[in-house]
C-alpha cells in the first residue's frame, strides 16, 4: 500500500473514532449483527477448535470475542496497520497478542493454522488488485491450513466512490493460481462474498478420488451411482 493511501485510511478511521468513539461503526460496519455474520461465514471454512488464528486487519480484536462466544478453544493473534486500533485491542484482549504491522511491506513471519481477513480490502486505493493479490499470496504463504477472506462484490446495485468491489470470478481465478483447493461463498444476505483457500483437499472426498493424481480428473461416469 502506498504511503498516501495508508495515511488516507488512517485519517478516515481517526475521523470516525473522533465522531463515534469505540464501536463497530468506527470500523465501517453497520452493526454487530452484520459483523458477526461475516465472522461466522469466515469461520465456516473449518473447525476452528484448537486452531491458531491470525486476524489480518483485526481492528479491536472483535473476531476473538466472536470465537470466544462460540465456546472455541483457540490461539489468536491480531495484526493491523492502525496503531490506535492495536492499542485499544491490547486493552480489551490482554490474553491475546497484537501487532501493528503491514504484513506485506514489513518483516512478518508468524505462522498460524488459519489467516482470516474481514473487510480490510474494501477501501479504494491506487491499485486494489495489486494490494489484494499480494495480501492473499502472503497470507497463504504463512498459513498452515488455509485462508479465509471476504470482499465487497461487483454484483451490487450501486458502489460508493471510496469503496472497491472485487469481481468474484477474478478472485476465484487468482485463488486457483495459489491452490487447487478453493471455494467461494456468495450465498449470504450481504453485498459481498467470501473466498476460502486450503492447503489440502477438504472432507467429503472418497478414498478413490484422494488417491488419484492431480492431473487425472475424475469423470462423471467414473463415479456415477448404479
Amino acid at each position: 500500500m502506498k504511503s498516501e493511501d495508508k495515511e488516507n485510511l488512517l485519517s478516515l478511521y481517526k475521523s470516525r473514532y473522533d465522531e463515534i468513539g469505540h464501536g463497530v461503526r468506527t470500523l465501517g460496519w453497520h452493526g454487530q449483527e452484520d459483523q458477526w455474520l461475516r465472522f461466522r461465514i469466515l469461520c465456516d471454512m473449518a473447525d476452528m477448535s484448537g486452531a491458531s488464528i491470525c486476524d489480518v486487519g483485526c481492528g479491536y480484536g472483535d473476531l476473538a470475542t466472536y470465537l470466544a462466544s462460540c465456546g472455541k478453544d483457540f490461539s489468536y493473534t491480531g495484526v493491523d496497520i492502525n496503531p490506535a486500533f492495536i492499542e485499544q485491542a491490547r486493552v480489551l484482549h490482554p490474553e491475546h497478542e497484537f501487532y501493528c504491522v503491514d504484513i506485506i511491506e514489513e518483516d512478518f513471519d508468524l505462522r498460524a493454522d488459519y489467516f482470516l481477513l474481514s473487510g480490510a480490502m474494501n477501501f479504494r486505493v491506487d491499485d486494489n488488485i495489486k494490494l489484494t493479490t499480494g495480501m492473499m499470496r502472503k497470507m497463504f504463504q504463512l498459513a498452515n491450513k488455509g485462508v479465509g477472506i471476504n470482499f465487497l462484490s461487483t454484483y451490487v446495485n450501486y458502489q460508493k466512490p471510496h469503496n472497491f468491489h472485487h469481481s468474484p470470478e477474478e478472485m476465484f481465478a487468482f485463488a486457483r493460481t495459489l491452490t487447487q483447493w478453493t471455494s467461494l461463498r456468495h450465498d449470504y444476505p450481504l453485498w459481498e462474498f467470501t473466498q476460502y483457500l486450503y492447503k489440502e483437499p477438504q472432507a467429503g472426498l472418497t478414498s478413490e478420488i484422494r488417491g488419484m493424481s492431480n492431473d487425472e480428473p475424475a469423470s462423471a461416469n467414473d463415479h456415477a451411482s448404479s
